[in-house]
């Protein structure tokens, strides 16, 4: 039996009707998709430009680091010298002071301990060659001359062992160097801020007098205990 034309363009109508609407949805859906799409792409640009700047701005902050850590450096580096050389400022100022208070102190011990009234000669820090070893050169600290004695002073601001045990060479080295001084009696002394006990008795043995630091001016602190030897 044939279908009747009405009934025909009626379902074609509806099947065209619904294919319109199917592909309205799907291009509604796409169009969604392609705006969600655009929105994640263009947040993803914006996070990535943030990103680079984020990146530069690290790159910046690095590169000061760098740099200040160059400044560092070589505040560091001066430091280092400006310390070491007030070191060495300091040390030579704490050899001299030591030298500056002991040898003034000398005549009077001479006077006094000695019976020397009459000071010949006072000579601080002598520089001395040996003109019978060529390039040998001493020094010493201090020598006060007196009309029957010479005295040959030593003075180191911390008493050390191994200043003590050096004392025989340099008296050895003075009588090569000034002998002259052969005919009267060499009186050694060590001078020192302030002397151990081990080094005083040491010093004592070798008939070296130590002089220290006291109340109102340096002293020799073993002279009897040498005298007594002596007897």
């Amino acid at each position: 039996m044939v279908e009747p034309i009405g009934e025909k363009v009626s379902f074609l109508e509806d099947t065209l009707n619904r294919f319109i609407i199917h592909t309205d949805k799907s291009l509604y859906r796409m169009e969604k998709s392609i705006e969600n799409l655009s929105r994640e792409m263009k947040e993803f640009k914006d996070e990535m430009r943030e990103f680079k700047d984020e990146m530069r701005e690290f790159k910046n902050e690095m590169r000061e680091f760098k740099d200040e850590m160059g400044d560092f450096k070589d505040e560091v580096r001066t430091d280092t010298k400006t310390m070491k050389r007030q070191w060495a400022e300091l040390a030579h100022k704490l050899g001299s002071f030591a030298e500056d208070i002991s040898l003034p102190n000398i005549p009077r011990i001479a006077k006094e301990l000695f019976g020397e009234t009459e000071i010949l000669t006072i000579m601080p820090n002598v520089r001395k060659r040996n003109v019978l070893k060529k390039g040998d050169e001493y020094e010493f600290d201090g020598i006060v001359e007196t009309e029957n004695k010479v005295f040959l002073m030593e003075a180191k601001f911390t008493a050390r062992m191994d200043y003590v045990n050096k004392l025989p060479k340099v008296k050895e080295n003075f009588l090569a160097v000034f002998p002259e001084y052969s005919n009267k009696e060499l009186v050694s002394i060590f001078a020192s801020m302030s002397i151990p006990d081990n080094i005083l008795k040491k010093l004592t043995r070798m008939n070296i007098y130590a002089l220290i630091l006291g109340d109102d001016n340096m002293r020799i602190v073993n002279f009897e205990a040498i005298q007594k030897k002596k007897k």
